[in-house]
């Protein structure tokens, strides 16, 4: 297994969105300290989401783990049901929830001598803790670029709180 993260400024130690795509529409899209380190925050825009995408970078085909960090602090719990009802006691601990909170986030590799696309992507719920969500699959034989996008949508009911993104990780065994 290649150890080595291959996402360029994954963990955005740099301060800054070296590396990313930040697509903010009408509202700011940012890097800050977050839990003593630098992470991604996107709150989703009152009329259009954010997408925070990566500069297409070189990786190697096989086995692969992607995994990054997520947070959004002001998500309204979920229940763990089929079709994810909100938890009513959130109404007592903040006066304006983030309900449905939850990420896009897709790896799209290339084939840069055929023109090809590979896309692995996913929707999922995300809540109050800080999670690590992971993905893992195998990049055929040429394709040997990729490109890792999240996006959020919209908050119609006025940007209740931020999505932080954290330690971005692409690795192949």
């Amino acid at each position: 297994m290649t150890e080595k993260n291959m996402v360029p400024n994954g963990d955005f130690s740099t301060g800054d969105f070296r590396k990313w795509i930040p697509k903010g529409y009408d509202t700011p899209i940012s890097v800050e300290l977050h839990n003593g380190n630098y992470a991604a925050r996107l709150v989703g825009g009152r009329n259009l989401g954010q997408s925070l995408t990566t500069e297409t970078f070189q990786i190697q085909p096989g086995e692969f783990a992607f995994s990054f960090q997520i947070q959004v602090p002001n998500a309204a719990p979920l229940q763990d049901t089929k079709d994810r009802r909100i938890h009513p006691p959130i109404l007592d601990k903040t006066s304006s929830p983030l309900f449905h909170a939850h990420i896009y986030y897709t790896l799209w590799a290339t084939n840069r001598n055929t023109g090809e696309h590979e896309v692995w992507l996913e929707v999922r719920y995300v809540d109050s803790q800080t999670r690590t969500l992971t993905l893992k699959g195998t990049i055929r034989p040429g394709y040997e670029w990729l490109s890792v996008h999240f996006a959020i949508p919209n908050d119609f009911f006025g940007n209740n709180g931020p999505y932080f993104i954290d330690n971005v990780w692409f690795s192949t065994m």
